[in-house]
């Protein structure tokens, strides 16, 4: 497969109608990025898709996405197992449910390339996430170079997003572990985010970009919260050793 600068992955599973939205948004900011002249391939993944979310994407105004049928059932094998089979130099995911403006997948490649240009490797996250539906908030991404950032947070919280934009090598250096909610075991991004620092990947913010969140009554998030579920213990969130979180600037052989 031609290889192309950006994949953009919408993963779908129980959504119908909510996805219109969804779908313009992703086709809007894949246009902007077109339009900046970069070559972007478009894939609707239907992971373990009920019938009618399978039904909804079979739409002729859907004709020019690929459309992958997958039987996974968890946000990180899902990802394991495309990530492999793309085209793109880097990947975006979006969920089927969630928005993000028109800016951020042009935006976020100038910063990408930025970044390759001077030998950087770095992971794009948008400035804001704004929640919606079941719960409103505006939470501000931290860029690991500002002032405000400390390590210490990844004890307390995930400082990003799921929905990154990487390149395609980050994904496939640090595979997504499975979540195990019955055991007290989520939170995928949370150690996505922690161990790609901790093996050199810089995580920056790109200004004047979002991702809108939808909350739903009932979703990953929500059953993680509800069963208090926790990260895998890490050692790069060891104690002697969490302050050095973000300036690792080679693989840690301890990891």
């Amino acid at each position: 497969m031609t290889e192309v600068d950006l994949s953009l992955v919408v993963t779908a599973h129980d959504e119908t109608a909510v996805c219109g939205p969804t779908m313009r948004s992703a086709d809007a900011a894949v246009a902007a990025a077109r339009d900046a002249g970069h070559r972007v391939q478009t894939v609707v993944v239907l992971d373990a898709a009920t019938a009618a979310t399978t039904a909804y994407f079979d739409q002729p105004r859907f004709a020019h996405w690929e459309r992958w049928a997958m039987a996974e059932g968890d946000l990180g094998r899902v990802r394991n197992a495309v990530v492999p089979r793309l085209a793109g130099r880097n990947v975006a995911f979006l969920d089927a449910d969630d928005l993000f403006s028109e800016n951020w997948l042009v935006d976020g490649l100038a910063v990408l390339a930025d970044a390759e240009a001077a030998g950087e490797r770095v992971i794009a996250h948008p400035e804001l996430n704004v929640v919606f539906d079941g719960q409103h908030d505006v939470l501000v991404n931290l860029d690991q170079g500002s002032p405000l950032f400390d390590p210490h947070l990844f004890y307390v919280r995930n400082t990003y997003d799921s929905l990154c934009l990487a390149p395609r090598a980050a994904h496939l250096e640090v595979p997504y572990v499975h979540r195990d909610i019955p055991r007290g075991l989520s939170y995928q991004d949370w150690q996505f985010s922690v161990e790609t620092m901790n093996r050199g990947w810089r995580h920056v913010v790109v200004p004047d970009t979002i991702i809108f969140k939808r909350r739903r009554d009932t979703s990953l998030v929500v059953e993680s919260n509800t069963r208090k579920a926790i990260v895998r213990a890490l050692p790069a969130l060891a104690i002697d050793r969490v302050r050095d979180l973000g300036r690792v600037t080679r693989p840690d052989p301890r990891a």
